[in-house]
């Protein structure tokens, strides 16, 4: 997917010719525009519309939408052709278009601003109009009716990465990255923002099902244990444009209204975008909150993402940037969750650092040239060289290898983390303790290859990953089948005469403890 992806922009961009180039973007953008011809029965029907080809020639093509198309599909401001027919006296039919100006908001009465709804009370209005006015409950049950030039009108941009698209009766979002999409079909009522149903009860502010206001919850919420556990931690405050602030309470400065309402410079999405971390549900159904890099995310989305951490055995700290910028997650509501993290990110990063120092490799020309191609520093570079995990008894970060070793292996999610543990908490063979360093660095090597030691099992024995892949064969090998040193992981011989450990140890099937990892690298390398 990723190659096609690649390759349909590339003809986009005019890197193969400028014929197809043509060719390709105006496909793209008639797919898009299809939509728009959708009968009633793909509009009402959620089944109906996911039954159609149309619908995901349409999702594919917002997952290459080129800038162009952004301006050139978008119709909301295009005047609307009419079409007349007359009858000539031979009594052939002649049809003619003409252009028609779009109607006009009459609150605002500036003859630009144009106008979505029509209400038989108080005439034809634009959306803000419309949601202010018939806020008064004496008004919301006004009949009011969707024009038929915004039911043809289209939107069409490219936010956040994504590609999206407006209809009235339909908001679509497409992200190439990850080949997800998120659907919303709208009824009547809410395709112009209106917060009530047709009986004129209030709408939940999350998934707009009817809703109650409350003492707890000034705000409309409905009955439903998501909606009400959210309401539980949404702001409640007014915005100055009339919509309700969709982030948290107890900030010192509301999140930005994510309805277009704000200037904020900062703020780079709207209530339509979906989250960027669960790719389930928009912006507006959950409370949000804008990182200090700028991006909006759920609030109940960050704290599951630093309470699940890292996936796998392997310490990692990619879960803890923003997934659009990759800067690192900051915001005062998420500081208990960030303090442990943070104590585990200089943890490692210390370990990693004073390792690359003891191997001689920390000031390395070599060593120094990789980090600099890969734009990081020397600390980046350690950690990611190494391998460290979280010990289950001490909770302290310990050394396990380097992760290449991870990487070739495919250690995947299937681990007991009962049997990471530490040298200190595992040492059966009472090794010496390092005076200097104490128990923190204390390794052991692999009980069936030259390896150092990751795991613990059985309250006896060490493995390195390999060989706790395999550790139905490799315990089940008779002393006389195990390979002698040099011995490679899962307990297969190796050719040579040098230890890959460059130490002296008892043979392979027998528990050796390598002492403090830090000095005897000093005194090895």
């Amino acid at each position: 997917a990723d190659l096609i992806i690649a390759f349909i922009r590339d003809m986009t961009h005019g890197k193969i010719s400028d014929t197809w180039a043509r060719v390709s973007k105006s496909a793209i953008a008639e797919n898009i525009f299809n939509l728009t011809r959708l009968g009633e029965q793909y509009r009402s029907s959620l089944q109906n519309c996911l039954s159609t080809p149309t619908l995901w020639l349409a999702l594919a093509s917002l997952c290459v939408l080129h800038p162009e198309h952004v301006d050139a599909l978008s119709s909301t401001c295009a005047p609307v052709a009419k079409a007349t027919k007359t009858e000539n006296a031979d009594g052939t039919v002649c049809t003619s278009t003409a252009e028609v100006t779009r109607p006009t908001c009459e609150n605002h009465d500036d003859g630009e601003t144009i106008a979505l709804v029509q209400c038989d009370e108080c005439g034809q209005l634009c959306g803000e109009c419309d949601r202010i006015l018939h806020l008064h409950r004496r008004r919301r049950l006004h009949h009011r009716t969707i024009l038929r030039h915004q039911q043809q009108a289209i939107k069409v941009d490219l936010h956040e990465g994504c590609g999206r698209t407006k209809l009235f009766w339909l908001l679509a979002l497409a992200d190439s990255t990850n080949l997800k999409a998120l659907l919303e079909l709208r009824s009547e009522g809410n395709g112009t923002g209106l917060r009530c149903d047709r009986e004129g009860n209030a709408e939940c502010r999350f998934c707009g099902s009817p809703a109650q206001t409350s003492l707890l919850s000034p705000t409309p919420v409905c009955p439903h244990p998501d909606c009400q556990e959210y309401s539980k931690e949404a702001c409640t405050v007014m915005h100055e444009c009339g919509h309700v602030c969709g982030g948290i309470r107890g900030e010192t400065s509301c999140l930005p209204c994510l309805h277009g309402c704000s200037p904020a410079p900062l703020l780079r999405q709207d209530a339509d975008d979906m989250c960027m971390i669960c790719f389930s549900e928009a912006l507006s159904a959950a409370p949000a909150m804008q990182l200090e890099c700028g991006h909006v995310f759920h609030s109940h989305c960050c704290k599951t993402v630093l309470s699940k951490r890292w996936p796998g055995p392997r310490i990692t700290f990619s879960f803890s940037f923003c997934p659009i910028c990759k800067m690192s997650i900051k915001h005062w509501y998420l500081a208990n969750p960030l303090a442990s993290i943070l104590q585990l990110y200089d943890d490692v990063r210390r370990k990693a650092l004073m390792r690359l120092e003891y191997e001689g490799i920390g000031k390395s020309d070599a060593s120094a040239a990789a980090a600099a191609r890969n734009n990081q520093d020397l600390a980046t570079y350690a950690m990611e060289r190494y391998a460290y995990y979280v010990c289950y008894k001490c909770k302290k970060a310990y050394y396990g290898g380097e992760a290449r070793c991870d990487v070739e292996i495919g250690q995947g999610d299937d681990y007991d983390p009962t049997e990471l543990v530490c040298g200190g908490c595992s040492d059966v063979s009472r090794a010496q303790m390092c005076p200097k360093h104490g128990a923190d660095f204390l390794e052991y090597k692999c009980r069936y290859c030259c390896s150092v030691a990751v795991f613990f099992c059985f309250g006896t024995t060490h493995f390195c990953n390999a060989c706790h892949d395999d550790f139905q064969r490799v315990t089940n090998l008779a002393k006389t089948s195990l390979p002698h040193c040099p011995a490679g992981p899962r307990a297969v011989q190796i050719s040579g005469t040098e230890c890959p450990l460059h130490v002296q140890h008892p043979d392979t099937g027998k528990e050796f403890a390598l002492g403090c990892g830090v000095c005897r690298n000093a005194h090895t390398f």
